[in-house]
């Protein structure tokens, strides 16, 4: 797995002739960084340890809901034969079927026992029927590891292969790509959850800072995540088609740092570093509460937020119904002669010498700005779009552009400080009024 941070006493393996048997056939030089052998006992301990596990699925299950949404916005999908890799105890499963995709084979995957058969002794009678009738029962495959080969399926069988949240535990995370390439079908699709790099990033800051006060030194209390460009990467060296990854950030809110950490526990998405601390004070703990309350904390509520990245991507097997690139050369006409620019980057209009598009290779600068440097009144634009509110999110930032290309988000926030500085001017004299 690609990693930007390499600690001293990470062990480096090499893939020999017969462990490669047992693997997903990676020929290259792996870093081991996860202890996959404590990432079970932690996955096992959430169902063995935990009075109500259902009660800490909250994440696991909002982020499969939107990754059945993708996989179901996919025109003319196919969900004949699906791999769910890295199953847990099959909450994509449940949200698939939920929403109405039509399967013939589904094999669940997992390397925890517990937590892949966790289900199986709540399952009422009436959903038993149900799903004897009406639905399909998942093929539960046990494994020792996420990057053992799966047995018993053959390549090139799988119409869809799908994991979610699972992926960022695996050390040899372009071997693992590779090899479920080999269980698609033609055409098959591969589409993922995983979590970013920028996930736990307080709880992260909180710890680093009070370790280094308290301790005079630092050790990795939370695990290295994949960043979004490595995603990338690793779809397109595997020869995944039409790759496409994207991000978005989910926020919540805990009453302090040791209810976060706690959660975390009891999801099994606790520390597994390999050359991990198995010992920190409780005065470390304590001063990583206090920083995190004061950097990070909501002023509202007395609250703390925890951001989580997640990471999705979707790569397919190669087809040749597939949309390919037209080779190098093919090409007939110039760019200049398709956009009607000049041979230094200005396009104008035909009835007008002011050009329409102010560019060039070393600068870039918008048609306002230009016409004010030759003298000339700027044109009030006709982008109407721009005064129309903006969406609110908590999650992420939307901006808009007009046709200029230009942003108007900053422009939006001025606009709204203006009119909320005028509104408290106008408060203000009608205060005075009232007491006068």
């Amino acid at each position: 797995m690609l990693r930007t941070t390499f600690r001293k006493g990470f062990n480096l393996k090499c893939f020999s002739k017969d462990w490669n048997q047992t693997r997903q056939y990676s020929n290259y030089t792996k870093m081991t960084i996860f202890d996959t052998n404590v990432k079970t006992i932690q996955k096992n301990n959430t169902v063995t340890n935990v009075d109500d596990p259902k009660h800490y699925d909250y994440l696991m299950n909002e982020v499969a809901d939107r990754l059945a949404d993708r996989i179901l916005d996919i025109k003319d999908i196919k969900c004949g034969n699906v791999l769910d890799f890295g199953s847990r105890n099959g909450a994509l499963f449940k949200y698939i079927q939920e929403k109405g995709a039509k399967i013939d084979k589904y094999y669940m995957v997992e390397s925890s026992k517990e937590l892949l058969y966790r289900d199986d002794n709540n399952v009422s009678q009436e959903n038993e029927d149900d799903n004897n009738n009406n639905k399909v029962k998942p093929t539960k495959i046990l494994v020792n590891s996420l990057e053992d080969k799966i047995e018993g399926i053959e390549d090139q069988s799988l119409d869809l292969i799908i994991s979610n949240l699972s992926l960022h535990w695996v050390n040899d995370l372009p071997g693992v790509f590779g090899g479920l390439k080999r269980l698609l079908k033609p055409n098959g699709v591969f589409l993922a959850s995983l979590f970013g790099e920028d996930t736990l990033m307080e709880l992260k800051d909180s710890l680093y800072l009070a370790e280094i006060e308290r301790e005079g030194g630092f050790s990795p209390h939370v695990s290295p995540f994949t960043k979004i460009s490595d995603i990338g990467n690793i779809l397109s060296k595997n020869r995944y088609t039409l790759p496409t990854v994207d991000t978005e950030k989910i926020t919540i809110n805990y009453d302090n740092m040791f209810v976060l950490m706690r959660d975390l526990q009891n999801m099994g998405e606790n520390n597994a570093i390999l050359k991990r601390r198995n010992y920190t004070s409780k005065d470390t703990f304590l001063a990583a509460s206090a920083i995190y309350k004061h950097l990070y904390g909501n002023e509202d509520n007395n609250s703390i937020p925890a951001t989580f990245q997640i990471i999705y991507l979707i790569g397919w097997a190669p087809h040749e119904s597939q949309q390919k690139p037209l080779q190098r050369g093919s090409a007939k006409k110039h760019f200049s002669e398709i956009s009607g620019t000049s041979s230094f980057g200005y396009k104008f209009d035909n009835d007008s010498s002011i050009p329409s598009i102010l560019t060039n290779e070393n600068n870039s600068v918008t048609l306002s700005q230009q016409q004010q440097q030759q003298g000339i009144e700027p044109q009030q634009s006709n982008d109407d779009s721009i005064n129309e509110p903006f969406p609110k999110t908590d999650d992420f930032v939307i901006k808009r552009l007009d046709y200029h290309g230009n942003f108007h988000f900053e422009k939006q926030q001025q606009q709204q400080q203006q009119q909320d500085q005028n509104k408290e001017s106008s408060d203000e004299i009608n205060k005075n009024k009232d007491d006068k």
